[in-house]
């Protein structure tokens, strides 16, 4: 327990978070299966311990069921920070002369949903999604890793010929990742660790026993909290039951007491857009040199990009906006799929494990990219701004790096102040420190310093990898049928001389845009292409939102103004292509016009909550049936917008590094045609 100044006897105290300091060196995040298939004493201390963190007990594993350090590191309080129950995390109670405001959490006027003095710890939606989350993913870490250095001392003094196996493994152990982007996905979906009830792990001796999964549902101890509601705006079937529930679930059925996740939809939903996913992570590592520090962190960062000008028509999507699509496959009618619940299910903490860990790889790739004090829009600077709204912090205030505006609330720091955006940065030996990295991948050690040669080299690698290679894909595409499509000469663009375009190919892309609080809840578009009676699906974008009655006040600020969540959908040039070739126009009359039109025409449009409740829908293109007035959906409610851009591409022809890496450019973005022009359809009575 840390009480620095004193005042624990009163009620109040922090918990400082850092990391696993004291563990001799910044060790390795590695993925939960290898931890589990090479590791074993380690996946053993791993398993046990967030059993531990989450009260579960196992005692038939031959080490003492350790206590909990302090309320601050309960699973229940953990979790809890990220939404409901919407109170101060135990390990932030402030002083007297911290609070600014006459908060009480007996007082119906600061706890009532509406309106409410603390109103949460929301950072989505802006510049600090990436940086708040870090130090989250520091605190599991910290709890789950306290725990297992107490269980490995535990295990080798009451077996003394384990001596020197258990504690130098406890030490590092740090919070594995599941990367649910790798190519496996699309066939394997979520390895069982992640679901299963039972796992195997190594004891004392090297024997094995089985016990209760921790990963695959958390189990309130002390009873559901008395805010949980059952999510509105829904019928009878489609309830998630969350004020009931006394677990947590996946893909949950709308039952008050269902028999188990539904694992085989959730298999289902992510082998289905599995491979969409994978390439908007490789397209991330597709920006370019030479921009605005900021923009290009804001459009990385997060869904909302506070930066976005109109005429900005480049599209290359954001970390936050993937990472939504992930809560909303994983939940389904589930915990995951809102963020008032989702932390209550652990596998949240993979997840963000594995954001976490592909921030750090664009950060080793753009090494100058980053949010600094603010941006500039036609030569005027403006501040980035976050309706936060704890009861101690303004609403609508600035964001900068450093100082109290710049704090992450409520994540303290050993010396008592909250950590700061700056200090979340970078994982190297001259970075604030956090006592972790992550494994070499694709040669990329995040914890190494590089040359701006071997950054650009990565970034491609890392592409390829994802599946993001347009250089590789415009080879197989029928020249002849694609010769029409116009590209710009690189050096017409003002590329730099390295850069030569790549001719008669242009990438597409779709971008939608959704308001984040259409529909009460969570929701999704979701992208289809129709042919010869069959539709396949191309990509989604999600929407991860809380309830109109939520009592955040982030939320209720970003509602007040019509936020509006971005995303993309790259087409795969195999689909483009199969467009193309199939359009049966006259090859000497086409035109990138007449190509957008057959592609628009060939793509339909679906809006989804996360229960598959199916709320409108859309036909592509000009010649599409209008949709009449009476069966119209609201347009309030529907896609903001949903247009088929295009970008010719560059490729590197000089200065080639070491490795032959020879990253693209992206150029020439241009907007083609409303996908939609026709209207939307309203299915569910509540579109209309």
């Amino acid at each position: 327990m840390t009480d620095p100044k004193g005042v624990h006897g009163r009620g109040t105290y922090y918990y400082p978070i850092v990391g696993r300091k004291g563990t001799g060196s910044a060790f390795d995040r590695i993925p939960i299966e290898d931890m589990q298939k090479n590791h074993p004493r380690q996946f053993t201390l791993f398993v046990l311990s967030c059993a531990a963190v989450q009260g579960m007990r196992n005692p038939s594993v031959g080490a003492a069921f350790p206590g909990i350090e302090l309320p601050a590191t309960t699973y229940m309080e953990i979790a809890g920070i990220h939404g409901k129950p919407y109170k101060e995390y135990a390990g932030d109670r402030k002083t007297p002369k911290e609070r600014v405001a006459d908060y009480s959490e007996n007082d119906p006027k600061d706890t009532l949903p509406t309106p409410s003095r603390f109103g949460g710890y929301c950072n989505h939606g802006s510049v600090s999604f990436t940086t708040w989350h870090r130090p989250y993913m520091m605190l599991i870490e910290q709890a789950v890793g306290n725990v297992a250095d107490r269980i490995a001392a535990d295990i080798e003094r009451a077996n003394p010929g384990e001596a020197g196996r258990w504690v130098p493994e406890a030490k590092k152990l740090r919070f594995p990742y599941w990367d649910w982007a790798e190519p496996r996905v699309a066939q394997e979906g979520l390895p069982p660790v992640l679901y299963e009830d039972k796992l195997t792990i190594t004891i004392a001796g090297g024997k094995t026993t089985t016990v209760n999964n921790p990963f695959s549902y958390y189990t309130y101890q002390t009873g559901i909290p008395s805010d949980f509601e059952n999510d509105p705006g829904r019928t009878a079937h489609e309830t998630a039951y969350f004020a009931v529930w006394t677990r947590s679930y996946r893909h949950a059925p709308s039952d008050p007491h269902p028999t188990g996740s539904d694992i085989n939809a959730l298999q289902t939903a992510l082998k289905a857009q599995a491979v969409s996913i994978r390439q908007k992570v490789g397209l991330l590592f597709a920006f370019p040199d030479g921009e605005d520090p900021a923009t290009a962190y804001d459009e990385f960062s997060n869904s909302t990009n506070e930066s976005r000008r109109e005429e900005d028509y480049r599209n290359i999507g954001s970390l936050e906006a993937i990472h939504g699509i992930i809560h909303g496959v994983i939940g389904g009618n589930g915990h995951m799929s809102n963020p008032d619940y989702a932390a209550f299910d652990p596998i949240f903490f993979f997840h963000h494990s594995n954001c976490d860990r592909l921030l750090a790889l664009w950060e080793w790739c753009y090494r100058n990219y980053w949010m600094g004090d603010g941006y500039v829009n036609n030569g005027t600077s403006y501040p980035w701004t976050q309706d936060r709204g704890t009861f101690g912090q303004v609403y609508n205030e600035q964001i900068l790096p450093v100082g109290a505006r710049g704090a992450l609330y409520p994540f303290r720091n050993e010396k008592g102040e909250y950590w700061t955006n700056d200090q979340t940065r970078f994982l190297d030996a001259d970075a604030y420190p956090k006592y972790y990295s992550y494994q070499e991948f694709q040669g990329v050690k995040v914890d190494q310093k590089a040359t701006d040669a071997e950054r650009i080299a990565a970034r491609t690698r890392i592409s390829k990898y994802y599946g993001f290679d347009p250089q590789t894909a415009a080879t197989k595409v029928d020249s002849e049928a694609w010769a029409h499509l116009p590209v710009t000469p690189a050096k017409d663009a003002g590329l730099p001389k390295t850069f030569k375009e790549i001719r008669g190919f242009r990438l597409f892309i779709v971008l939608v845009r959704l308001l984040e609080h259409a529909f009460n809840r969570s929701y999704s578009f979701e992208l289809y292409y129709d042919h010869n009676d069959q539709s396949q699906l191309v990509g989604t974008v999600a929407v991860f939102a809380r309830s109109d009655l939520s009592p955040c006040r982030a939320c209720a600020k970003r509602r007040e103004v019509g936020s509006v969540v971005r995303g993309v959908i790259p087409l795969p040039p195999s689909l483009v292509n199969q467009i193309i070739v199939n359009s049966g126009i006259d090859r000497t009359k086409a035109t990138l016009e007449t190509t957008a039109a057959d592609i628009t025409k060939s793509l339909s449009g679906k809006l989804l909550d996360m229960s598959r409740k199916l709320l409108a829908t859309a036909e592509g293109g000009p010649n599409a049936v209008p949709v009449p007035g009476n069966k119209a959906a609201s347009p309030k409610l529907v896609p903001v917008e949903t247009t088929l851009y295009t970008s010719a591409v560059a490729e590197r022809t000089a200065e080639k590094t070491a490795d032959g890496g020879c990253p693209i450019h992206l150029y020439d973005w241009q907007p083609n045609n409303a996908l939609f022009p026709n209207g939307w359809k309203a299915v569910s009575p509540e579109a209309a």
